[in-house]
């Protein structure tokens, strides 16, 4: 189970299907773009103040909090996050396959990035080139951190992007 966070009132704010699907491209998007600016601009020197890296870089990751702060307490994130009892059938049906396709989607990220590491630990004795590893506590918190984000958002842009808009009750006039 995702997480969901439900207000006080426990009432979930209405969010429009273009709304999360932009919070959620925003959200895939702008995190591992954030983390890799920071990677190609280093902080250079503190009497430098914000260096371009650690500013837009930071500024990109703060924009993906930001789009999973819209996400979060959304009617999308609840199928995906809710208990299976607080659910009808067609929603679990929902989830089921937000969940396949997000499994499908994370186990081929996390495979990839299995034989990227593989190959770029096999070049660190090489003389011509060598690939980028993570090295600090900084990186494989920043790798960590992304995993558990799109854990959360990918069954969540999976609806946003597949699921049929919601059936609005007519109002007689």
């Amino acid at each position: 189970m995702t997480f969901f966070y439900r207000g006080p009132s426990g009432r979930i704010p209405a969010r429009s299907a273009d709304l999360m699907r932009l919070a959620t491209s925003v959200a895939l998007i702008a995190y591992p773009l954030g983390c890799l600016i920071q990677l190609i601009f280093p902080d250079t020197s503190p009497e430098a103040g914000l260096s371009w890296g650690e500013g837009g870089g930071f500024a990109l990751i703060i924009l993906a909090l930001f789009a999973f702060v819209i996400i979060a307490p959304s009617q999308l994130q609840r199928i995906t996050g809710e208990e299976a009892k607080a659910l009808d059938e067609f929603e679990i049906n929902l989830r089921r396959r937000a969940y396949t396709f997000a499994y499908q989607v994370f186990a081929a990220i996390v495979l990839v990035g299995i034989l990227y590491t593989a190959i770029a630990v096999d070049t660190l004795d090489s003389d011509r080139f060598t690939l980028w590893v993570p090295t600090s506590y900084d990186h494989w918190n920043a790798v960590f951190w992304g995993a558990v984000l799109y854990a959360f958002v990918l069954p969540t842009a999976y609806l946003a992007w597949t699921a049929p808009a919601p059936i609005e009750d007519e109002v007689e006039a």
